[in-house]
């Protein structure tokens, strides 16, 4: 789906169906479990990460991406939006196609009011290391919690609510149909229960279920509405069981036995087995870089590809699960690019389960296939650009293409090509020979034996004549290579291998032509030229084609790297990013340049949800800095590994248990321009081709630990059995030192030596700890005049506390005093970065969340008092000068020194403050994290807050 129609492009008979639908029952080998140095790196490098708003979302019924928190179980998907005193739950899910309209439709919506909260403070957080939403609310000293999740492993969508300070809340719960109307209500037991129905209630289309009920506290239904009593210091929970006639034919009554018994204990209970799911899915692989940007949009990428597809569910259309209305281009399968792409993203990240979902659809249209090749004179199968589940179609318009099916056999290839997974193979292997067919009589050939492909548009809508779309030249070219390998593995067809073989020799080159006193490809050889408009099918035939890179002779490479060069509008345009990164990394094209492009994706292109957006399309993006980043750091398209490809110079990186080419898992370091070591896993057994990491030197080899001596060459391929170890390193290098330096987290996520770039912690378990607790830094200013809050402590505290006031997760740092005296202030030491010093640079921000208390919330502070105001989280640099005496300021305009905030933040709830760094401490480099309390004048008295989310990026 190409988002401007002029622009739009896309690039057996009925027993194989069968075959293929008894395949598909059969279990397929599960996804590749990483090794526990990969989890403990994963996990903890995604806890640094989270969306964040304060203030509500406003892109939610436009009918295509939107910006507000998001939850999902690969199934159920929901959107949150508004303030919590109108807050809906946008309820989507993957099954919920209308039979009429085959387009998919919104489930319902959960709508939570907190009436006397109107107009409170915004705070939202979505955590997605474990996949939760977290809100705080506050208005006149009463604040109200709440944490929401999707269940992993069920359908039901949990909200905790939790009050402090003020009087009783009454919070009503309504339910709703998906276009926000009143849907058919009953009661069962205490669940209010909300049937609905996909679209115009005929008797094809799902219907569902949504059963609701609170635990804790007291309730009543009224209608459609369930309203809950909450007391001050108390909390409760909401639990919405959701079914669909999909699931079952019980579909009602399975909806009630979701939530119907539940216990709070249950709900603990499934949320601890929730986090279990998401940390298992956290530990297949990590990446680690200085720009933190890039690295937190690929975390945020796989995030949003868990929460859409998962195994034995329905594939996700064009927008996830995240339904809000009636979705642009009917939310179907698009089937020129947009189905494709996010599940591309599976792929190096080592994320297969999360394609489970792809095939079915795909393989449920076969039979229809080639009713629609054999009615348009042709063989095999013929695809229309729009499908949607259970062989229907929302849109069987051609668009002058043939290269839809190709296009759509792309991920089985690639995914077999990077398994090795033959179980796999064999389920999808009758499609792809269906394709195979179509292509064999479809192409013309010369007296010479080349092949042509003649009347095929590349995109949707181009006149005739189109021929040799450089598209579907990349494609056959990447069919006809997936072909001869799955029926050599599967021992089928050995007779049609040669055909497959001489059309991947003696297809038609790829069209070329001069732009701008450069030779660069075309779209076509008769038809479209070269088109810079915001799509990049000039190059796919680098990406997903496969049929260009670095291994690629001089001219053909040097072709490629002038197009991305050329294609200046397809860095953030509409259609283009999706495949553009990792095409350009594949051809090695400027590293700097491509970050640079990366980091303005991060950033001015992506929601606080974490999800990358443009005009074309929706989840296709999650494709964007997953594989972008990845084919930067590892490529293995060409039968040969190569670890950081297409790396900037000068820059440090590292990656854990990525999947490369032949179902190796890999892991590699880079520090100061050097590889520190390859780790291989090989899953299949089978050759292991790579490029010498240490050109010109001889590489140490390690099996499963064991010395197994040194190899030289440039390209060197070893050996190895299914399920071996294979380490390699430069010469000399103990396998002890190489395990050191895979446990070692990169230097600027947290690691020592060098100078750091970034810095994060929430004071979660697994992420960056104090370096000291309650200490005074007597060189860094001291403490005067305060003295113990309470019995705790003689002195000044800053410590982690857990179980009592956090923004998010658990903990916090708490911090507390009583001063005394004309003069008093405390500044305590929290981290120590002197071992790995964070340079401030030109482009630098402390950010942090502060909770300062009042009499209101504590006792220790005196009534009236607003000394717990006049804190500042603090730094010294490595020359001693400290940030609180730099003359910079806060988003607000208002000093960072912690005297200077004195009245100028909100008791009793989570103040936000920001500092630009670079303005006042260019180039400087931090030694220490202090938290400062500073108040001359003062009357004295008890101070005492929170700190939490503190970054410096």
């Amino acid at each position: 789906m190409r988002l401007t129609r002029p622009a739009l492009r896309a690039t057996g008979a009925v027993a194989a169906a069968a075959l293929v639908g008894a395949m598909l029952t059969a279990a397929l080998a599960p996804p590749a479990a990483a090794d526990s140095v990969t989890a403990a790196q994963g996990m903890d490098t995604v806890s640094h990460y989270q969306g964040e708003w304060t203030s509500p979302p406003t892109q939610l019924t436009g009918g295509g991406t939107v910006d507000a928190p998001e939850l999902g179980n690969g199934d159920v998907g929901v959107a949150i939006g508004g303030g919590i005193d109108n807050q809906t739950f946008y309820l989507g899910k993957n099954d919920f196609w209308s039979a009429t309209s085959h387009a998919i439709k919104p489930l319902g919506r959960v709508v939570v009011k907190a009436g006397g909260l109107a107009g409170a403070s915004y705070d939202v957080v979505q955590d997605i290391a474990h996949a939760e939403v977290r809100g705080t609310y506050t208005k006149n000293g009463q604040t109200l919690r709440t944490t929401s999740w999707v269940d992993a492993n069920r359908n039901i969508l949990v909200t905790s609510f939790a009050l402090t300070g003020g009087s009783t809340q009454q919070i009503t719960v309504t339910l709703q149909n998906g276009s926000g109307g009143a849907p058919a209500v009953a009661r069962t037991g205490n669940d209010l229960d909300a049937d609905v129905v996909a679209d115009t209630g005929g008797s094809g289309d799902p219907r569902a279920r949504i059963a609701a009920r609170t635990i804790g506290q007291s309730q009543s239904i009224s209608g459609s509405t369930l309203t809950l009593t909450l007391q001050p210091g108390t909390s409760s929970t909401l639990v919405a069981g959701i079914q669909s006639s999909a699931d079952s034919g019980g579909y009602q009554a399975a909806a009630d036995a979701l939530v119907g018994s539940l216990t709070q204990g249950d709900v603990d209970s499934h949320q601890a087995a929730h986090r279990a799911w998401w940390q298992s899915y956290w530990s297949q692989s990590y990446v680690q870089i200085p720009d933190k940007a890039v690295e937190k949009s690929w975390y945020g990428s796989l995030y949003l590809l868990g929460c859409v597809s998962r195994p034995g569910k329905y594939a996700p259309g064009l927008w996830g699960n995240w339904i809000t209305g009636n979705m642009n281009w009917n939310g179907d399968y698009h089937t020129n690019y947009n189905y494709q792409a996010p599940f591309y993203a599976a792929l190096t990240t080592n994320h297969i389960d999360q394609m489970a979902a792809y095939d079915k659809p795909v393989l449920d249209w076969m039979s229809r296939g080639q009713q629609l090749a054999a009615q348009n004179g042709f063989q095999g199968v013929l695809y229309p650009v729009g499908i949607s589940p259970n062989a229907t179609s929302a849109d069987m318009n051609l668009h002058n293409q043939k290269s839809n099916a190709v296009n759509l056999a792309s991920d089985m290839v690639m995914r077999y090509e990077q398994t090795r997974d033959t179980a796999y193979a064999a389920t999808v292997y009758p499609f792809l020979k269906q394709v195979g067919l179509f292509w064999q009589h479809y192409l013309s050939k010369d007296s010479a034996g080349t092949y042509t492909i003649e009347n095929d548009a590349p995109q949707e809508d181009n006149a005739y004549p189109q021929t040799n779309s450089i598209l579907s030249l990349g494609l056959v070219h990447l069919l006809m290579q997936g072909l001869v390998d799955i029926s050599t593995a599967l021992n089928q067809d050995s007779g049609t291998r040669a055909t497959w073989s001489d059309i991947d020799a003696h297809l038609a080159p790829l069209p070329t032509m001069t732009q701008n006193g450069q030779t660069v490809f075309r779209e076509t050889s008769t038809g479209a030229a070269f088109v810079n408009d915001g799509n990049d099918i000039d190059i796919q035939a680098v990406y997903p084609g496969g049929q260009v890179g670095l291994d690629s002779a001089p001219a053909l490479l040097q072709t490629a790297r002038n197009t991305v060069g050329q294609l200046t509008s397809a860095w953030h345009g509409g259609n283009a990013p999706a495949t553009f990164y990792a095409a350009a990394a594949r051809v090695g094209y400027d590293p700097a340049t491509l970050l640079s492009h990366l980091h303005t994706e991060a950033t001015a292109n992506s929601y606080p949800n974490l999800g990358i957006h443009h005009s074309g399309g929706g989840i296709e993006n999650l494709n964007v800095t997953t594989s972008g980043l990845d084919e930067m750091l590892l490529q293995s398209f060409q039968h040969d590994v190569k670890v950081f490809p297409d790396w900037p110079a000068g820059t440090d990186a590292k990656f854990g248990d990525l999947l490369a080419d032949g179902g190796f898992l890999v892991s590699s370091s880079r520090s100061g321009n050097a590889v520190q070591y390859v780790r291989a896993v090989s899953q299949k057994g089978g050759g292991l081709t790579f490029t010498n990491p240490w050109p010109g030197s001889a590489v140490q080899v390690y099996r499963n630990g064991a010395g197994a001596g040194t190899v030289s060459g440039t390209r060197i391929t070893l050996a190895t059995t299914a399920g071996e170890t294979v380490t390699l390193a430069p010469p000399g290098t103990s396998y002890a030192t190489v395990q050191a330096e895979l446990a070692q987290p990169l230097a600027s996520s947290g690691g020592s030596g060098g100078t750091s770039s970034s810095f994060a912690s929430g004071f979660e378990p697994g992420q960056a700890q104090p370096s000291w607790t309650d200490t005074v830094d007597t060189a860094g200013g001291n403490a005067t005049g305060v003295t113990g809050i309470n019995g705790d402590s003689p002195g000044p505290q800053a410590g982690v506390r857990t179980g009592e006031t956090s923004r998010t997760g658990g903990s916090a740092l708490m911090y507390s005093g009583s001063a005394a005296g004309s003069s008093p202030h405390a500044y305590l030491k929290v981290f120590d970065l002197a071992g790995s010093p964070l340079a401030v640079g030109t482009a630098k921000t402390l950010g942090y969340w502060i909770y300062p208390q009042s009499h209101a919330t504590t006792p220790w502070v005196p009534a009236g008092s607003a000394e717990s105001e006049c804190v500042a989280v603090d730094l010294v640099f490595t020359d001693g000068s400290t940030l609180r005496d730099s003359g910079a300021t806060d988003q607000n305009g208002t000093r960072a020194h912690p005297a200077q905030q004195c009245g100028h933040l909100t008791p009793d709830t989570w103040n936000h403050v920001t500092v630009d760094l670079a303005a006042h401490s260019s180039g400087k480099q931090i030694a220490r994290i202090l938290i400062g309390y500073d108040h001359p004048g003062s009357t004295g008295g008890g101070y005492r807050g929170y700190v939490d989310d503190l970054t410096i990026s």
